[in-house]
C-alpha cells in the first residue's frame, strides 16, 4: 500500500474539480493586462479566450475537462506544476510536509469546520537545490502537460465544436541564468545573472506547442525578480503573471529561447 504521502510524479496535476481548480480559475481571472503576455501573439481567438477566463461567473464545473463555458463555447482542464524534485520515497516532499501540517492543524483544532478552507505553506527545511530544481521543474511539466494531452480527444467528445483550454497553474518561482555554472545561490549571495524567462524557454514550448490543446494558459503566481537600477535601487522586474499561448500558431513560431540547464538556477532562498 502506497503512503499516503506519496504522489506519483505522472499523475501529479490531476486534481479532479475542487474548490482548489476553482480558486486558480478565479486567480487567472484577476491578471490585469500588463502582467499578461500572448505568445506567439495576441489573435483574435486569444484575446477571446482571456475574456472568458475574466467572466468567471460563466464557469461551470464538469468532468473532462473541469469547466466549461457554454456562452463562450470553451472547455477548461486545470492542472499544476512545481519545481520539487522527488526525495526517497516521496515524489514530492513539500506536497508531503504541507499535508502532514494539515493534519497537525486540524488535530490540535478539532473545532475547524471540515469544508474550511486550510491554506499551508510548509517549508522541507532541504537545501535549496534539493528542494527546487530546473530538472525537476521541466520533468514535471512535461509529464503533467503530456498526461493531458493524451486526454484532449477525450474533451472534444464531451464538448464537440468547444475550443479546448489548459489552464496550467506553475507553483514554482523563479529562476536566474548564471554566467557560470553554481550549483545553489545561497541566502546573501550575489551573482552576475540574467532573469530566466520561462515563458520562452524551449525545453516548455515545446511541450505547449505538442499539447494537442487550442490554448494553453500558464499562470506563475510566484515568479518574481528584483534587479539593482542605476542608483542601486531594488526594483521589481517585469514579467508575465499570465502567458497565453495560441497552439496552432506555434508551428510558425521561432523566437523561443533554448537555455543550458547547467546555468539555471533557483532564486528560492
Amino acid at each position: 500500500m502506497r503512503d499516503r504521502d506519496q504522489v506519483d510524479a505522472e499523475n501529479w496535476g490531476e486534481m479532479g474539480t475542487s474548490e482548489d481548480e476553482r480558486e486558480f480559475l478565479e486567480e487567472a481571472s484577476q491578471a490585469v493586462d500588463s502582467e499578461v503576455c500572448f505568445l506567439p501573439s495576441a489573435t483574435d481567438q486569444a484575446v477571446r479566450v482571456l475574456g472568458a477566463i475574466r467572466d468567471s461567473a460563466t464557469w461551470v464545473a464538469s468532468d473532462r475537462p473541469d469547466f466549461y463555458s457554454l456562452p463562450n463555447q470553451i472547455g477548461l482542464e486545470v492542472m499544476r506544476v512545481d519545481d520539487h524534485p522527488k526525495v526517497g520515497k516521496v515524489t514530492n516532499p513539500t506536497l508531503a510536509r504541507e499535508r502532514e501540517v494539515k493534519r497537525e492543524l486540524l488535530a490540535a483544532f478539532p473545532s475547524i469546520a471540515k469544508d474550511a478552507r486550510i491554506s499551508v505553506l510548509a517549508s522541507t527545511d532541504l537545501p535549496s537545490y534539493q528542494d527546487h530544481n530546473i530538472e525537476a521543474y521541466r520533468d514535471i511539466f512535461h509529464r503533467v502537460l503530456t498526461g493531458h494531452a493524451r486526454k484532449v480527444e477525450a474533451y472534444r467528445e464531451n464538448h464537440p465544436g468547444y475550443l479546448i483550454v489548459m489552464l496550467v497553474r506553475d507553483e514554482s518561482s523563479a529562476y536566474a541564468i548564471t554566467e557560470q555554472p553554481v550549483p545553489v545561490l545561497r541566502n546573501g549571495q550575489s551573482t552576475p545573472a540574467r532573469p530566466h524567462l520561462w515563458f520562452l524557454d524551449s525545453h516548455f514550448t515545446n511541450v505547449i506547442a505538442e499539447s494537442n490543446a487550442d490554448f494553453i494558459i500558464w499562470s506563475t503566481p510566484y515568479k518574481h525578480v528584483w534587479h539593482l537600477d542605476p542608483s542601486g535601487q531594488r526594483v521589481k522586474m517585469d514579467l508575465p503573471a499570465l502567458a497565453i499561448y495560441d497552439v496552432a500558431e506555434m508551428a510558425r513560431w521561432s523566437e523561443s529561447v533554448t537555455y543550458d540547464p547547467r546555468f539555471i538556477v533557483s532564486l528560492e532562498e
